[in-house]
């Protein structure tokens, strides 16, 4: 089962990453999502996973890594 089909058939930063490094990272966009709704002043939803591997997707390897590596050394995920 494919659960990171993003509806494309070219290569996914997200299918080549670990489950571990994955669910870092969508922990980390979910709280800057959180944090710039907060700080907008609008309500606060979780966004859905594929919400979040989209914008995973976006922002290419290199934010990726560097997302991660600043996460995990702050303990925040």
């Amino acid at each position: 089962m494919d659960i990171f089909n993003l509806g494309t058939t070219r290569s996914s930063f997200v299918a080549d990453l670990s489950i571990q490094d994955l669910n870092r990272l969508r922990a980390v966009c979910q709280k800057v999502h959180k944090e710039n709704m907060v700080r907008a002043g609008k309500a606060y939803r979780v966004l859905p996973l594929h919400e979040v591997d989209k914008w995973i997707e976006s922002m290419g390897p290199k934010v990726r890594e560097k997302r991660i590596k600043i996460a995990v050394d702050k303990g925040a995920v």
